[in-house]
């Protein structure tokens, strides 16, 4: 069956299994992104799901099987969940996801990140033609002034994410990638 629109969900990273812990660790924004996609699939449409992200190291399973698993115990059928295992950046997460999209006849998506990451992530898709729907997983909860402006480890901290992605909008615009 061919549809039009689809759920995407970007992963982060996942710890891999270790003799102490026999099975893979998803970090806290791959976890919170495959449940809010779970969530979304239960509670505004059930359509297919695509998950995007391949190993972190050379020689490991890719980060889009554990998000398949958190989706399969979240309750989405086995068959509405496709992957793609290459990727290891937003950029090749648009370019390899937006081909398993058009073998499936998607031009739409619905859109899992954080919202910081969600520029970037939209334009990436954008420029491979595919429609973008934003559904972003979290926000930033912004502290008191002090706690943002006043140098500190922990002003600085809660700045990384955005530090991180206008350096990656800046480093995509130069590449052509957006």
């Amino acid at each position: 069956m061919l549809f039009r629109s689809a759920l995407v969900v970007l992963l982060s990273a996942v710890r891999m299994p270790r003799p102490n812990r026999p099975y893979p660790l998803p970090d806290q924004a791959t976890f919170e992104r495959a449940e809010y996609t779970a969530w979304l699939y239960h509670h505004w449409r059930p359509l297919p799901v695509l998950v995007c992200g391949g190993p972190q190291r050379f020689g490991e399973r890719p980060i889009a099987t554990t998000g398949r698993e958190i989706l399969e115990r979240a309750g989405i059928p086995e068959a509405s969940i496709w992957t793609e295992e290459r990727s290891r950046s937003t950029y090749e997460d648009a370019a390899f996801g937006a081909n398993v999209l058009r073998s499936h006849g998607i031009t739409t998506i619905a859109l899992v990140v954080e919202a910081q990451s969600m520029l970037r992530a939209d334009y990436c898709f954008r420029k491979q033609g595919i429609t973008v729907v934003p559904a972003a997983s979290g926000y930033r909860e912004w502290g008191s002034l002090s706690e943002e402006l006043i140098p500190s480890w922990k002003a600085i901290q809660r700045n990384e994410v955005t530090l991180h992605e206008t350096l990656g909008l800046a480093w995509y615009w130069m590449r052509g990638r957006i």
